[in-house]
């Protein structure tokens, strides 16, 4: 064959790394490995307070795990446990001061709907600052070792995400927000903001109270509950609201279930295990199966956790009531935002 027969030759593409943007696989593998890390310590040597403060922190954590190097992805993880720290210390010092509470509440409503739409890591570290603030002020206060917690976990989901980056053999793109792009859109939607941030300081300073004098075993959830399905948004929140309250019911009947067919402890943890890995894949999938992973996790983790089914069983069901609950004030703060709106006569085409 001579030369000018020959075929050209055609460079082999690169073997294109396993890792393609934060997939569904991988962030399905860090979740569960990430949240079962203070699960799995609280298990060993009993549950305390401090496992609280590291699970909270282990998902802000996951969430604010925006890739990119490995130094500015150690920043936004740590702040993980400052949010933490930071609400619960907030929490704590209102605690008993039925007053302060209320403010306290409010304020972290108007930062909650100053954000919400701005960045899905940003919403979840206020979200979860909302949760801290009611744990605080409502369940379990601040102490230097549920602080150390809080750090310990964030460093443990830090060394996860690199870990996994290594194993896929390079960094993941960063999703880090731009701080300019932040304040030009505040600036844009400032009007509309404010006004819905008048309406969820009013909406969440109430559902506590409420959540409070109905005597409610965790008060706390009612207000994550709010700030979990509320946006500014009424479609999109109504459409949250539905997903979480079937999910919730549709999870809570499965852990409950699981736990009358298999009592076992070692069979619980392996199902909770199998919900935290099918939280992402299942929400991708669709967000009612999404919340009702996440439900079944959380009421599996109760089973593990209080060796007593009926006491668990009554947390579990009073997780629905929770949210349940909650949904009801978001509906309230979706009312007062377009009240708001009619009144200063530009109300939203709803």
């Amino acid at each position: 064959m001579d030369a000018g027969s020959e075929l050209p030759r055609v460079e082999t593409p690169p073997r294109p790394p396993l890792w393609r943007g934060d997939g569904t696989i991988g962030r399905a593998l860090r979740f569960t490995l990430a949240v079962m890390g203070p699960i799995g310590i609280g298990l060993v040597v009993g549950p305390a307070p401090w496992m609280t403060y590291g699970i909270v922190t282990t998902i802000l954590a996951f969430l604010l795990d925006m890739g990119g190097r490995f130094a500015p992805r150690l920043g936004w993880m740590l702040g993980a446990a400052f949010v933490i720290c930071a609400g619960a210390a907030f929490g704590t010092l209102v605690h008993d001061h039925p007053v302060s509470t209320f403010l306290a509440f409010s304020l972290a409503g108007i930062a909650y709907a100053l954000v919400e739409a701005l960045n899905p890591g940003i919403a979840g570290a206020v979200r979860l600052f909302c949760l801290a603030l009611a744990i605080g002020a409502h369940f379990v206060q601040i102490t230097p070792l549920n602080a150390a917690a809080a750090f310990a976990a964030a460093l443990y989901g830090y060394l996860i995400s690199v870990l996994w980056d290594l194993l896929i053999g390079g960094e993941r793109p960063s999703s880090a927000p731009y701080l300019a792009e932040i304040v030009k859109r505040l600036r844009m939607t400032e009007r509309e903001r404010w006004r819905f941030a008048a309406a969820v300081a009013i909406v969440l300073p109430l559902s506590s109270v409420a959540s409070v004098a109905l005597g409610l075993h965790k008060p706390y959830w009612t207000l994550i509950a709010v700030v979990v399905v509320l946006r500014q948004d009424a479609l999109s929140s109504q459409r949250i609201m539905l997903e979480v309250m079937i999910g919730s019911v549709l999870g809570v009947a499965i852990a409950i279930a699981i736990a009358l067919l298999v009592p076992d402890r070692g069979w619980l943890i392996g199902a909770m295990l199998l919900a935290a890995l099918l939280r992402w894949p299942a929400q991708d999938y669709n967000g009612v199966f999404g919340n009702a992973a996440l439900a079944a996790f959380i009421a599996l983790l109760l089973q593990v956790v209080d060796r007593s089914f009926g006491l668990a069983a009554h947390d579990t069901e009073e997780r629905v009531l929770d949210f349940a609950l909650g949904c009801s004030f978001a509906m309230l703060g979706l009312l007062l935002d377009w009240t708001f709106a009619r009144i200063a006569g530009h109300a939203p085409g709803r």
